[in-house]
């Protein structure tokens, strides 16, 4: 299982909202790429970056600064925020992000989703995050009330080669993440599932592995201290 230390990049600062909410925000460093170098000091090899203000704005905003951590990370980045064509999506794997992260428009664009698997297939994930059962989309804005997990099993029938599954409402509480929720969504899919939303502790990684998902996301756990980012890769390594 991948470990993937995020990056929430808002006014160009590193932020955790709270369950998805642009008026609970905390600021944890002011430079995003800084943040990546520690990171990969610390021997993380993955990065989940979100431009949260490409999320809101439809478009990406933040896209010279995750360049910049690209160059700097040397290592395997997923970004997503704002990604709603193939001309943004072809930009940013010209600027070397390994995995994209597609949320709104793939999941409301049937004509831009064909593309992409069309011409990325290997290249993208498609980000759903569930809030109180509905997939919420636009920056958490808004909601599709279909059910997630259907439109997920649909999603991968017609190509999409994994997901990033978040449970808005575990979303920077420290909870813990929704295990079961999460082992259903991997099972039914068949496809690989990153999980996001709670992820806390050690523990939290281990059950995770147990449960077959193929890797998680940590954010305001590694700021506040609560997960050593070197002791989890250590567990997910086998080194401890």
């Amino acid at each position: 299982m991948k470990l993937y230390p995020a990056i929430d990049i808002r006014n160009g600062h590193v932020v955790r909202l709270t369950q998805g909410d642009f008026s609970r925000e905390t600021v944890y460093a002011e430079d995003p790429v800084q943040m990546a170098a520690q990171f990969k000091a610390a021997g993380a090899t993955h990065l989940h970056v979100v431009d949260l203000d490409g999320a809101r704005e439809g478009s990406p905003v933040n896209i010279a600064i995750i360049s910049s951590i690209v160059r700097i990370f040397d290592g395997f980045v997923q970004t997503g925020g704002g990604i709603r064509s193939p001309e943004i999506a072809q930009n940013y794997l010209d600027a070397g992000v390994s995995r994209l992260i597609l949320g709104t428009s793939a999941l409301t664009d049937p004509f831009f989703l064909k593309k992409m698997v069309e011409l990325h297939q290997d290249c993208f994930y498609v980000g759903v995050d569930v809030k109180d059962g509905a997939i919420a989309l636009r920056g958490w804005l808004s909601v599709d009330t279909r059910d997630p997990l259907e439109v997920m099993v649909r999603l991968a029938e017609e190509g999409v080669r994994g997901f990033v599954y978040t449970d808005i409402s575990r979303d920077g509480l420290l909870s813990g993440p929704n295990f079961d929720r999460t082992e259903e969504v991997r099972h039914s899919v068949r496809v690989p599932v990153i999980a996001s939303g709670g992820v806390t502790s050690l523990m939290d990684l281990q059950q995770l592995r147990e449960r077959g998902i193929d890797g998680a996301i940590v954010g305001r756990a590694l700021y506040t201290g609560d997960m050593n980012l070197s002791e989890a890769l250590s567990l997910l390594q086998g080194r401890s």
